[in-house]
């Protein structure tokens, strides 16, 4: 009985150890090194949600210059799931190959790198959504390092949801938040709890992940309207400027709501791009720049007041670089001792939202 005891955890540990390898998905299409130069490099910011099929083809010809026919290698990222972008975006882009890979958050350091063989051939890189801790702890790794050739080469790269939350030169990356709420699977930090106390220890960052010129001094936030995301932007925004000293007004918080999405050019102009399905009407795209704060203090409430772009029209366009675009500018305080925190209504400009 004791042997067979041994033999059973033996198996289990077994077991364990195989859900941790990471999995490489047959691609969708038929792969083909691409040999003439890419028209890129692009980024793909997607708030979440239900997906927009013009931003897949957008990747295929800015990855092609515009030419049709099939062209391009995609590879998908993300942390668990399955394959099915595969051949919704090769049919769609139209792309040569879609190929995901999925990498556990339990994968070794060796096991995550070993996948950068899969991105050193891809043309274009797309993190899907889920938990972007499981994304930040690959920071400085070799499979990283590979995205950031796709760029540099001319591909497009970027994601939806906690695949957007990456990107920016700063991230708001939910390790602390799953660290102090390990079983809990549906905590997050929410408006409702970083402005009544901004400096709460589940607020943490990572910074420097991607070096994207247009997100230089830019933190992403995803599906913001939907999920009143307005006030944790500000919060972080405030933590950022105290915590590193940076100035008030020094970086940019780009909240980008569910279903609509950023298209970025190589000129770092962004379109706006908006599913017009039923169900849920997206809101756009919001820059938000830090304009006066009251100083942090450890468990009081934030008081601050911002200035915003709202950017609602499909084909809106952003310059990221001048931090200028085609939507209504207006200002709005956040004061967490009210209920709602808001002015104004953040998401429109007008009212307070009940």
């Amino acid at each position: 009985m004791r042997y067979a005891g041994i033999v059973f955890a033996v198996a289990l540990l077994g077991a364990d150890a195989a859900n941790c390898i990471p999995h490489v998905y047959a691609p969708a299409g038929s792969y083909r090194q691409t040999v003439v130069p890419l028209h890129g490099p692009g980024l793909v910011l997607q708030g979440g949600g239900t997906d927009i099929d013009p931003l897949v083809t957008w990747m295929h010809d800015t990855l092609s210059g515009g030419a049709r026919g099939r062209f391009g290698n995609v590879v998908v990222i993300r942390a668990y799931g399955d394959d099915d972008y595969d051949t919704y975006m090769q049919a769609l882009g139209p792309f040569q190959s879609v190929r995901t890979i999925v990498i556990p958050p339990c994968a070794e350091a060796r096991d995550v790198d070993a996948q950068a063989t899969y991105v050193a051939g891809a043309d274009a890189v797309f993190f899907s959504g889920g938990d972007q801790a499981n994304y930040a702890r690959w920071k400085d790794s070799a499979l990283i390092a590979a995205v950031r050739k796709v760029w540099a080469r001319g591909g497009v790269v970027g994601g939806t949801s906690a695949g957007l939350a990456i990107q920016g030169e700063y991230a708001y990356d939910s390790v602390a938040a799953d660290r102090l709420h390990p079983n809990d699977d549906d905590y997050e930090v929410r408006t409702r709890n970083a402005v009544p106390n901004p400096l709460e220890p589940e607020i943490s960052f990572t910074s420097g992940m991607f070096a994207w010129p247009p997100l230089e001094r830019v933190i992403t936030d995803t599906h913001f309207a939907r999920r009143d995301r307005f006030g944790r932007l500000v919060a972080f925004l405030a933590r950022l400027e105290t915590e590193r000293r940076l100035g008030t007004g020094a970086l940019y918080g780009l909240g980008i709501d569910e279903r609509s999405a950023l298209a970025v050019d190589r000129n770092g102009i962004a379109r706006l791009m908006k599913y017009t399905g039923s169900g849920y009407q997206t809101r756009g795209a919001y820059l938000v720049r830090l304009i006066k704060m009251n100083p942090l203090v450890a468990g009081q409430p934030l008081r601050a007041t911002v200035r915003v772009l709202h950017l609602s029209r499909a084909g809106a366009r952003l310059d990221l670089a001048a931090k200028q675009g085609e939507g209504t500018w207006y200002d709005v305080d956040v004061d967490g001792k009210v209920d709602p925190p808001y002015s104004k209504n953040p998401y429109e400009g007008d009212e307070p939202p009940s």
